[in-house]
């Protein structure tokens, strides 16, 4: 009876050890939640950015091609008006030269009436007139080609910069994905990394994007109108210096703005640091970070204020390069002082210690 004790003890011990590892096991294959797996779910987003970025130069590529041969083409038959207009423009100017049209004016004199005089008259001025167009539409020919020529060189120098990125962007995406396969290949966890990967992409697709794209329009309204709310708030305006006024606004007032602009962006967050700006938000499920800073773009006019848009998260995830440039394309975050009163232009921004520093200069 002892024996049967200790027996039935032993193998109770031995299933609970069997069974206990089984729990951990499936916990890892299922949500792998390693600095490596996160570092692999990272690359097939990137990769999946990068092969987007690749396809729209391509397009590009292919859409500049036919532009510059119908350019190439409009050449070809501006070339034949530009001849064409040059010989009766030709005829013109040797007439000028040789005298023929003097001879013509002196005709007036051998009229015998005031009304032959009048007919006369009105006779070399159509003569004139037409001078003057035959030479003008040669000018307008020959200008409208130098223009065609212009616009051909920039489209091939375009095209080329196109390829030259399409060729470092398609090397770049290569590299990502051999790198990937390779890890992937030795890890216990490919399928279920594998998975991630493909439901992050799609979730970055069906939400994520058109989540960024609320966000930085929303902002790129709010930032343009900056200016006429601080400048409508004398505590954002230090006017010490009647010459030099300064804008002084901290992140806690920024943020209370854009909360007032619509219900989305009460939900960003913005810090003002040395040099430095990192917004977050969230909505629902979904959770982005944007980190910039603002800099002085310098125009002949007007200075403008814009923040540079350097780091995108989505969901803890960075967003490679080719999507910020993206975004930064179809929308400009920034302000125009000028814009709101003409005789004000920005001349410096910093933030600092939480807290963002425009000075203006009055311009008459």
């Amino acid at each position: 009876m002892k024996y049967k004790i200790i027996l039935i003890l032993m193998a109770a011990l031995l299933l609970t050890q069997l069974t206990i590892p089984l729990h951990p096991a499936l916990a890892v294959e299922t949500s792998p939640a390693t600095d490596e797996a996160k570092e692999l779910v990272q690359k097939g987003l990137t990769i999946f950015e990068i092969d987007k970025e690749v396809s729209r130069l391509n397009e590009q590529d292919a859409k500049m091609v036919v532009q510059i041969g119908q350019n190439e083409q409009d050449i070809a038959k501006q070339h034949s008006n530009v001849e064409s207009t040059r010989k009766h423009a030709g005829k013109v100017m040797r007439a000028y030269y040789t005298g023929d049209r003097d001879s013509i004016w002196m005709l007036l004199f051998s009229v015998s009436s005031f009304a032959d005089a009048l007919r006369m008259f009105e006779y070399l001025q159509m003569i004139i007139t037409n001078d003057h167009r035959a030479l003008s539409t040669f000018t307008d020919s020959f200008n409208k080609l130098k223009s065609l020529k212009t616009e051909l060189e920039t489209s091939r120098a375009e095209l080329q910069q196109t390829k030259d990125k399409f060729l470092l962007q398609r090397e770049r995406l290569v590299k990502l994905q051999e790198e990937l396969d390779k890890q992937l290949a030795v890890s216990a966890q490919a399928q279920v990394i594998q998975s991630q990967i493909k439901s992050l992409n799609e979730q970055w697709k069906q939400e994520g994007v058109p989540l960024f794209r609320e966000y930085l329009n929303s902002l790129s309204t709010a930032f343009r109108e900056l200016p006429q709310y601080v400048t409508n708030e004398s505590k954002f305006m230090d006017l010490s210096s009647i010459k030099n006024p300064v804008i002084t606004i901290s992140d806690t007032d920024f943020n209370t703005y854009i909360h007032t602009k619509n219900d989305l962006l009460k939900n960003l967050n913005f810090k003002f640091a040395d040099g430095n700006i990192v917004a977050k938000g969230k909505k629902e499920n979904i959770e982005v970070t944007l980190e910039g800073k603002f800099v002085l773009k310098e125009n002949p006019d007007m200075n403008e204020v814009r923040f540079v848009v350097e780091k995108l998260e989505f969901n803890g995830f960075t967003l490679p390069d080719t999507t910020i440039e993206d975004f930064t394309k179809e929308f400009q975050l920034g302000f125009i002082p000028k814009k709101i009163v003409n005789y004000l232009d920005v001349v410096s921004v910093e933030t600092k210690n939480g807290v963002a520093v425009v000075k203006l200069k009055l311009s008459l």
